[in-house]
């Protein structure tokens, strides 16, 4: 059985009269074990439960505990009249609203997601945000933004695996008038810090696609010079170093998190996506292959785009539409059919407790 321990920051707590019959480490050990859309509305009970669920080394070890499983997140614009909602549409599918000070920036930034929380830089106005999608805390994290001159900007955020500390990296790249990569920019801001760090040594590559965090590294592809094939290059946050990833030859392909495995997923067959998998001796192997059998006659990997893991399954965006693929009886179904609400498919995520402002000691953003 675990062992709790309330902060040494709130010694109060361990004076206040309890409002539970059971010993402190069993309620701990019990509410450990549940998942986090219950744990929301479980904080409600008393004020002895919600210190537990409020408390930042409850929330961090309830991510390492493997409870929930990864969904896809869907984020809609908030409703005009509409109470904000966080609604379980199906074992894949997680819908929550936007607090409507992040609608403007979210629009225009681009980011990216690690144990539930959101990070992403408003483009137009230079800001990065920090964003849990269930608590629907958010805080902007104050910053220098790059010169206007720096045109292309990927986001990521991860764990140190020594530390276990978070940081974001920010990478930034000009191009001349050429078209060629003149020079490239990388910066971290660690947990907690206000000012970003240069990284002294980055590959001058074009960026592509979304950077993605497992085991310890971010993840990203890079254009080929002049063959047409891309790359794979890898960010060490402990480290703080980037190197070549042995990767299969593609021309057309994403990164994704499956179930905190590196994967790739191929899309130059007309007839499939194919997924890649890296194993732990960095080899990979094609582990997948997701037959497009989608409706109208329409088999084209142009019309749909592979979001990631849903709990057991895969999931697809084929154009307003969200699709699941089940390994195990290789059957494709729609989870969603088309709509309005289909605002911004985030990816694949793991809800949490975190709370973005106790990590980087900052100020929530109101969204009233």
């Amino acid at each position: 059985m675990s062992s709790y321990r309330s902060p040494r920051s709130s010694p109060w707590r361990c004076k206040r009269l309890r409002t539970s019959s059971l010993p402190l480490d069993l309620l701990h050990n019990v509410l450990s074990r549940l998942p986090t859309t219950l744990l929301i509305k479980l904080r409600t009970v008393c004020r002895e439960w919600r210190d537990i669920i409020d408390d930042p080394h409850f929330a961090a070890m309830h991510v390492k505990s493997g409870v929930e499983n990864p969904r896809i997140l869907l984020l809609s614009k908030p409703s005009r009249g509409a109470d904000p909602r966080f609604t379980a549409v199906s074992d894949e599918l997680l819908v929550t609203s936007l607090p409507k000070s992040a609608v403007t920036a979210w629009s225009h930034g681009v980011g990216a997601s690690c144990h539930g929380l959101l990070c992403f830089d408003d483009l137009l106005h230079g800001g990065t945000y920090l964003l849990n999608p269930l608590t629907r805390d958010i805080v902007s994290l104050s910053s220098v933004g790059p010169c206007k001159r720096w045109h292309q900007r990927r986001i990521a955020i991860g764990v140190d695996h020594l530390t276990s500390r978070y940081k974001i990296l920010r990478m930034s790249s000009f191009i001349g008038k050429d078209r060629q990569i003149c020079s490239m920019r990388a910066e971290v801001l660690d947990q907690g810090s206000r000012s970003w760090r240069d990284i002294a040594s980055v590959p001058p590559c074009l960026l592509l696609g979304k950077p993605v965090f497992t085991a310890g590294s971010i993840h990203l592809i890079v254009a080929g010079a002049g063959d047409h094939v891309h790359r794979i290059w890898s960010f060490d946050l402990a480290k703080e170093e980037f190197a070549r990833t042995p990767s299969p030859e593609f021309c057309e392909a994403n990164l994704v998190d499956l179930r905190g495995v590196l994967g790739l997923v191929d899309y130059s067959h007309q007839e499939s996506h194919d997924v890649w998998v890296m194993e732990e001796s960095r080899v990979w192997v094609k582990k997948y292959r997701i037959p497009l059998r989608l409706p109208w006659g329409v088999n084209s990997h142009r019309f749909g785009f592979f979001m990631g893991c849903g709990g057991r399954k895969m999931v697809l965006k084929f154009l307003k539409s969200v699709l699941s693929y089940d390994p195990a009886t290789d059957e494709l179904e729609y989870v969603q059919r088309g709509g309005a609400s289909m605002d911004r498919l985030v990816g694949s995520i793991t809800v949490s407790l975190l709370s973005p402002a106790k990590l980087w000691n900052a100020d929530k953003v109101s969204y009233l």
